[in-house]
Order: C-alpha cells, then structure tokens, then sequence
C-alpha cells in the first residue's frame, strides 16, 4: 500500500500546538437524526469518507526536535476504525457522553485525525464528530461529517477537480502579495497591540472547577424565531455582526449580575479563506483567527452593539487583516520543531493581554443534508462549536439549516458549571429575541 507525504501547512502547525491534554485544541461537530443510526453502516460511511479525503485518513509522522517542518503521511486506504457506539438512556448520558467525547484530542498517530461517536438516544440518534485542529476546520468538519451522511444515505459525494493536498497553501490564498499588504497589515498589527495595553474584559466565572476538557450548552432557534432575530439586524450588518454584537451585550451583562468588571470586548472569529469556487470544500486548515473589538459604550443593546461589530469586520474585510496571521507565523514556523512546540505555552511579551474574550465561530447558512432514510430518517439537528483555552473560557459556535439556527455554548469548566452555562446560554438568547 502505497503512502504520500505532505507538509502541514502554516495553520496546521499552529493548531497543532495550539492544544493540551487539559484544553484540547479540536472541533465539534454533530447531527441528531428522527430515528435509530446502524452503527455498522455508520462504519462503512466513515471508510467511505475517509477514501474521499486523504487528509481524514492522514497521521502525523515521527519527528525529531531539529525538525523544521511536520509532514503527514497519508496511506492510500486504511483499515483504521474511529467509530464508537454509546447507549445514552437520556439527555443527560448524551451530554456526558458529548463532553467526554470533545475533551481529548484525537491521536494523530492513527491513520485518522478524526473520532465519531454513534450516541443511542430516546427521540433520535446522534452522529458526533471529533476533529484535531491540526487537520482541519470547522468548514472541514462540516464537509466530513457531510460525506458521511451521504455515503449513508446512499447519495454521490462529489468533490472538485483539485488536489486536495496541493490546495491547502493558505499563504498562496491569503498571504501578503505587496508592499502595500505588508504596511496595511503591520499598521493593523500595531493598532492592535496598542489596544492590547489594556487587557480585555473577561467572562465572569461561576461556579468553575479545575477539571480539564469541555462541556456543552445548548440553544435552539427555530425559523420564526430565527427570522424574528434576523429582522433585528441593522442596515449593513451581517447575521455574524448580530451574534458577535448579541454575545458581547451578554457578556457585559452577566459580568455586571455577577459583579465582574466590564471594558473592552474583544471577539476572535474565524474567517474562511477558501476562494468562492471551493468554498464549503477541501479538508484543511482555511480558518484564520481575527478580532473584533466591542467598546464599553457599544455593549448597551443587540442592535447598537451590532453596528459595532459590522465596523470592525468591515474593516478587517478592507485591510484584509485576515491574512496578518499567516503572516505573522512565517518566522515561528522556520523554528525548529523541537522549539516552537513550546511556543504558544509562553505568552508573548503583552501576555494574557492578547488573548480575547470569548470566541464566536459561524458556519453560516448550510444545505440541509440528505433524509439517511431507512430507521434514521432526517436530520433534525446540527450542532457545531470551537475550542478555546482558559481565560478565553466561553466559545459560541453557530450554524444555520432550513431556517432554524443552531447555536452552541462551549465552555471551559473552569468558567461555568453547568447551571451557570445554561443561565448564561438563556441570557444569550433573551438579548438577542427580546
């Protein structure tokens, strides 16, 4: 059986890094289904899946310390099996069942970056999906989990006429090409780090403990609802620009029932740098990390909050700050591997200063996926969120399918136990459909 080697490109390395055994740097993605799920034919759909996509069949190759660069090596099949089956005899074993499954990373010494969990429910069975960072997004999680449903459910799986390993070179798609691009971006760089004198707010934790990994706090929008929210958006302002104002108006006020100071906001969001033409394809890392800064003074309502946030991703979106990152990782990835390993572990000079408040990642509108027919029936659900690391403790993962919004509250325990993140996921929601 035939190997190829690949290079991790410039995101790969940073996520790569990015996690720890306590705080896993990996993402969650999940459907529920009407009915029952065959969990050996779930089996077969993720072979399937894993054929389509060379990277979901990839491990990371040994390395040495004085290595420069890490390469995946990605076998031309594989017989490796990352599906599990749980019974859960309620909401309450599935969402132990959920917290278990994201709070550990996948192991990259495997031919798969990726493990599924096939959940047994009361009401509907669920398909979830773990995905190391380090492999891919949360576009990819998506894709992945998309070919999966669609081997199930007997449908094609196209995908584009490009080699998906060649593609992922985000420094060709996003990285400086000018002079100009260089100072605009030094000149975004500086502004920010100016900002950065000041650290920004954080989420007040309550209840929080030290155990590592994740939990889970859920929240439904159905399409009357949905639309009701959407209506509220200002004039220039994306649906994203409405969640990341409607999140940062709730952090400012849990802060103040809590007693917890209040100040600047800053909201890391992903921005997908695929071109148009492959948009929603390729596994891979196409996700670059940007802030959007939320004044005190703009945290008093969804919609003032929300123009905003429009401000601050139109200016990313002019200055194409969403390339400063691949930028800014061309030296730390010339380093050996043995050395920049450690890199995220200590904090540049400005320290906790740069890391942001809370996180909010959207997937956007999606196709609504194929009935899997048979005993499983449609899919009713869709659940997505990011990792994040600790005081970076609240990450908000939103998706959108027939009208219905699926936002998920992610959290760190050391933030929330679980009552405190079902109250914050409830204020969540009345600030942006009250």
């Amino acid at each position: 059986m035939g190997t190829r080697e690949a290079r991790l490109d410039t995101l790969d390395e940073l996520y790569l890094h990015f996690g720890t055994e306590a705080e896993p740097w990996s993402v969650h993605l999940e459907i529920r289904v009407a009915g029952s799920l065959d969990a050996n034919r779930v089996k077969a759909a993720v072979r399937a899946a894993m054929r389509t996509h060379p990277l979901a069949r990839a491990r990371l190759a040994p390395w040495r310390p004085t290595d420069v660069h890490y390469h995946w090596l990605v076998p031309e099949d594989t017989d490796a099996d990352p599906v599990t089956a749980v019974e859960c005899a309620d909401d309450a074993a599935v969402a132990a069942a959920r917290s278990a499954l994201q709070s550990h990373a996948p192991d990259l010494s495997t031919d798969a970056p990726f493990e599924v969990v096939v959940a047994h429910a009361p009401g509907g069975d669920y398909l979830m999906l773990n995905l190391h960072h380090g492999a891919g997004d949360g576009l990819s999680a998506f894709r992945l989990m998309n070919s999966i449903i669609r081997v199930y459910a007997g449908e094609p799986d196209p995908v584009p006429e490009l080699d998906p390993l060649v593609a992922r070179k985000v420094r060709s798609l996003i990285g400086a090409k000018s002079l100009l691009d260089r100072i605009t971006r030094a000149k975004s760089l500086a502004e920010h780090l100016l900002t950065s004198v000041k650290e920004p707010a954080r989420v007040a934790p309550v209840n929080g403990t030290d155990a590592g990994g994740y939990s889970f706090s859920l929240l439904h929008l159905d399409p009357a609802t949905s639309k009701a929210v959407m209506a509220k958006r200002p004039e220039g302002a994306t649906v994203n620009d409405l969640l990341l104002g409607g999140l940062a108006v709730t952090i400012n006020r849990w802060n103040r029932e809590h007693g917890h100071p209040n100040g600047r906001i800053a909201l890391m969001m992903p921005v997908n740098l695929r071109p148009a033409e492959w948009q929603y394809e390729v596994l891979g890392n196409f996700a670059s990390y940007v802030t959007v800064q939320i004044d005190e003074n703009a945290q008093t309502d969804l919609v003032t909050a929300a123009r905003a946030a429009a401000e601050g991703t139109a200016k990313i979106k002019s200055s194409r700050t969403q390339g400063l990152i691949v930028d800014l990782l061309e030296l730390p990835n010339a380093l050996p591997a043995g050395l920049k390993r450690h890199l995220p572990a200590k904090k540049p000079v400005v320290g906790e200063r740069i890391v942001d408040t809370a996180v909010l990642s959207n997937l956007g509108r999606m196709p609504a996926a194929p009935s899997l027919g048979g005993d499983a029936g449609s899919v009713t659900e869709l659940w997505f969120s990011p990792p994040g690391h600790m005081p970076l403790g609240t990450c908000v993962g939103a998706v959108s399918v027939a009208g219905s919004m699926f936002l998920t509250v992610r959290y760190r325990h050391a933030q929330f136990d679980s009552a405190a993140a079902a109250a914050f996921t409830d204020l969540y929601k009345r600030v942006l459909t009250e």
